[in-house]
């Protein structure tokens, strides 16, 4: 199969295909099959782009955890979120590899009958975890700067930690519905039910954690930013609320700039269908209907790891946000350089030790010997 994707690259009308290609053994099977042959370019995106932002989300998430988590006490909830929203896109990104290996390598790691629903129960929740966690600590920040006795107040109050579990039963709750939207079917395989409600539910997600939460975040934070500036005392407080406001205004300008195209992607899937499914496989490489869905596939697998991308670049734009977050990363790259320094200057020592205590026994024999 993949010696023929690569000799043909994509597929035309004049490309004779075996209908034997892609045998209905499977309803996600086959569409595997069919999309591999017909949107090689998707696959691509899926099999391989994905990978990358799965390495880079890795490493930067656990050293925004490491980082962060060194700042948490009792008076700065800032750092408390932080770490929480990077162990939620860790959660996620490791979540969505499994969901890879299900529906782009034909891995079976969701067909069972339990672990199906329950799967995409966690998934949805690690996805309604990251908008809300960057909601709460928008409005934290912001009761700071409106109300500077409140937000002092709440602090003292070490109201953070409270703050997070109720965004997390909040997220549980709102992933539950998922157990009625997924289902092992007779034929083996783990897919959506299709049911009225879920799709009523999806609708709503998206609406709610792919834009609304998402712009009010923003909206929010351009307003304290704005509110920042009119203030003239620079006061140390004042500062570090500041830092703390840039960092989440480009946060969250990121997640709603790759928020934005997500959600018109997904609403464009109920307009454009897949073709008539009993054509035979040749038929449907030039079936008109099918090759619109085709292009409306690779577009979608594009924008797709770029809303991926969310999850695994934070990293980068703390680095270049926060005095804190930049100065901790070099302090801890040159603390390995060191290392790493030290450990070659303490083998050339002992090298040089060793040929020293050598070259000494050597003359000693010598001049015995003599």
């Amino acid at each position: 199969m993949s010696n023929f994707l690569i000799m043909n690259g994509s597929m035309n009308n004049t490309t004779e295909v075996r209908d034997d290609l892609c045998p209905r053994i499977g309803v996600v099977s086959w569409y595997s099959c069919i999309f591999e042959l017909y949107a090689p370019s998707a696959f691509f995106v899926d099999k391989y782009v994905s990978p990358i932002l799965y390495f880079i989300g890795l490493v930067g998430n656990l050293l925004t955890i490491k980082i962060w988590s060194r700042k948490i006490r009792k008076t700065n909830t800032s750092a408390l979120y932080l770490t929480v929203l990077a162990v939620s896109d860790l959660v996620l990104l490791a979540l969505h590899s499994v969901m890879e290996l299900q529906f782009t390598w034909n891995v079976s790691t969701l067909n069972k009958p339990v672990w199906c629903p329950t799967f995409f129960v966690f998934y949805m929740f690690a996805q309604y975890m990251s908008p809300l966690l960057i909601m709460g600590f928008t409005l934290e920040r912001f009761i700071s700067i409106a109300i500077p006795f409140k937000g002092e107040r709440f602090s003292r109050r070490n109201r953070g930690a409270l703050e997070i579990v109720a965004i997390i039963i909040l997220s549980l709750l709102l992933a539950v519905p998922q157990v009625f939207g997924w289902t092992v079917f007779p034929d083996g395989e783990c897919q959506g039910t299709g049911i009225k409600f879920f799709e009523i539910w999806i609708w709503f997600h998206a609406r709610l954690g792919c834009e609304e939460i998402q712009l009010q975040s923003f909206e929010l934070n351009s307003f304290s930013s704005k509110l920042l500036k009119t203030r003239r005392k620079e006061q140390t407080k004042q500062r570090s609320l500041r830092v703390s406001t840039v960092t989440l205004l480009c946060v969250s300008f990121y997640r709603l700039f790759t928020v934005i195209p997500v959600a018109i992607i997904f609403a464009l899937q109920y307009r454009i269908p897949t073709g008539d499914e009993t054509l035979s496989v040749s038929e449907i490489g030039k079936d008109s209907t099918w090759k619109t869905f085709f292009d409306y596939l690779v577009a979608k697998k594009i924008i797709d790891e770029i809303g991926l991308s969310q999850y695994s670049l934070n990293f980068f734009l703390y680095y270049l946000t926060a005095n804190y977050f930049r100065n901790e990363v070099c302090r801890l790259f040159r603390s390995l350089t060191e290392c790493r320094v030290g450990r070659t200057e303490f083998r050339e020592r002992r090298r040089g030790t060793e040929s020293s205590s050598k070259g000494t026994l050597l003359s000693t024999q010598k001049s015995f010997y003599d």
